[in-house]
């Protein structure tokens, strides 16, 4: 999953980079003017100008907040360069038949908002996915890293809480680790009560750990009862599975008979 968002933010970063350059890097705004139609008008330096409307980029690393900025008077030949229209000057304009009235409407196409919010509404997703993740795995590999202590400070109680959430999504290793968590006393208080059902829990889920260690449990008989036929018979599930190690037990409780 981790691999999964880097790559997304990867392909929507590259040609956001590419755009923001542009216009001077990734911190800075970018102006755009569309012609609506010829006027007759001249710019106080003589210039032939015509009307258009301004639509303003800012840029923000990925992110991009366009604004749209209404009529001005485009000067002819010169890209981006212009000339404000507020309202007095529209008015005016307008008394003496230079600008119609009323003005003629514009539409911003759909792919240039699209071009900037997409990207801010694909980094909410991708927050989304990162920091609330949904399916049992995510949630375990989360509480991994607070267990393990992977790229994060080890937390117990966190780690315990993200497994808490995948368990219920029927991950059998979260079952399987918040057994452990209560049989060593790890963010939750010690009770062996609580972890043997876990374990039975995570070993009809299948999982070979839960069987192994329910096997180890009842042959060393320091947390429960010593009980060779039950440790057998759980040893005896985990080499079904391959586990080499739980059939070398299965063998040596045989040779004990």
């Amino acid at each position: 999953m981790k691999k999964l968002v880097l790559i997304i933010v990867l392909m929507a970063l590259v040609p956001n980079i590419a755009m923001a350059k542009r216009v001077r890097g990734l911190f800075g705004k970018s102006e755009r003017i569309e012609k609506i139609m010829d006027v007759d008008i001249k710019g106080s330096n003589g210039e032939d100008l015509y009307l258009g409307y301004k639509t303003t980029s800012q840029f923000f690393f990925m992110g991009v907040y366009m604004k749209d900025d209404g009529y001005v008077l485009g000067i002819k030949g010169k890209f981006g360069s212009y000339y404000t229209l507020d309202e007095q000057q529209l008015a005016s304009f307008q008394e003496t038949g230079s600008l119609p009235n009323p003005m003629p409407s514009y539409e911003i196409p759909l792919t240039d908002w699209l071009w900037g919010f997409s990207l801010w509404i694909l980094l909410a997703v991708l927050a989304g996915i990162w920091f609330f993740p949904k399916n049992g795995k995510a949630l375990f590999e989360r509480g991994c890293t607070y267990y393990f202590g992977k790229n994060a400070k080890v937390d117990y109680s966190k780690a315990f809480a993200y497994f808490q959430k995948s368990a219920k999504k029927k991950y059998a290793p979260a079952i399987f680790n918040m057994g452990i968590m209560h049989l060593k006393g790890q963010g939750v208080p010690k009770d062996i009560q609580k972890a043997v059902p876990l374990f039975e829990q995570a070993s009809d889920m299948g999982n070979t750990n839960a069987n192994v260690t329910l096997g180890n449990l009842y042959y060393e008989g320091l947390e429960i009862p010593k009980d060779l036929g039950k440790a057998e018979l759980w040893f005896n599930k985990a080499c079904g599975q391959g586990h080499d190690g739980a059939c070398k037990m299965v063998a040596h409780i045989q040779e004990q008979d």
